[in-house]
């Protein structure tokens, strides 16, 4: 079982309270659907996201990961400076200004009438250290269940309790329908700051009640190169895909 970490759970409903007045770097684009109306009323005209465009996930046929170069431009780039509290990211330049991360992933509801799930994006180092949570899509009356996304809660945690910055009000949004949806990352920490160029690993969970749970993930190594990697479907996780791009 996940152990209970009541600090953190201080802090998560701290965070609810401010989450309709934070602002921050998500960008959430529902392609298919909208949000469910189990929780979207409690961020009706609270939200600061900037609608991304339109692209569609690429299906995956395999638990293979697969990577695509596409053309780019690099700018300069600068030295990343020693964060305190932010997380352990590769050490060297930082990304070209202006870099992305676009991920796509749609979700297929099995089964009759269900709740919508909780999922999560977030980006980490290869060896495990949080770096930034991209979006997490929950339902602020029952937080408490955030636990179910038992890698991204363990890791959110841990770096919490390491001294971390606790931005996760400012990348929160209501839990929606089946869909296919893309959000953004714009390459930078938890803590705010441009984070080097190197290997990282990016992941997507999802978990909802009285169904399955799922997570997929694939390798990145962020550079002055754009690329498009494929992640492994993962039950009602599919076509999911992550397109950097400079």
């Amino acid at each position: 079982m996940h152990p209970h970490l009541p600090r953190y759970q201080l802090s998560r409903r701290t965070l609810l309270r401010r989450s309709l007045l934070a602002g921050g770097a998500l960008v959430a684009a529902p392609l298919l659907a909208s949000c469910g109306d189990d929780d979207a009323d409690v961020f009706d005209g609270g939200s600061g996201s900037t609608a991304a465009p339109s692209t569609s996930g690429a299906p995956t046929g395999d638990a293979s990961t697969s990577t695509t170069a596409v053309a780019g431009s690099t700018a300069p780039a600068t030295t990343v400076p020693s964060t305190p509290g932010s997380a352990a990211v590769p050490a060297g330049d930082a990304l070209p200004d202006g870099a992305q991360l676009q991920v796509a992933f749609t979700y297929t509801a099995s089964g009759g009438r269900v709740k919508n799930p909780y999922i999560v994006v977030w980006v980490e180092t290869r060896t495990g250290e949080l770096v930034q949570t991209i979006s997490v899509w929950y339902s602020t009356r029952e937080a408490k269940y955030l636990r179910e996304l038992t890698n991204w809660y363990v890791s959110e945690s841990n770096y919490l309790d390491g001294g971390g910055a606790d931005n996760v009000a400012s990348v929160s949004g209501a839990t929606r329908n089946a869909g296919t949806y893309q959000v953004v990352w714009d390459g930078r920490d938890a803590a705010g700051a441009p984070v080097a160029q190197g290997d990282y690993v990016l992941l997507v969970e999802s978990a909802r009640e009285h169904g399955p749970h799922q997570v997929t993930s694939a390798d990145l190594s962020l550079g002055g190169e754009g690329f498009t990697v494929t992640l492994p479907d993962d039950g009602e996780l599919t076509a999911l895909s992550a397109t950097y791009a400079v």
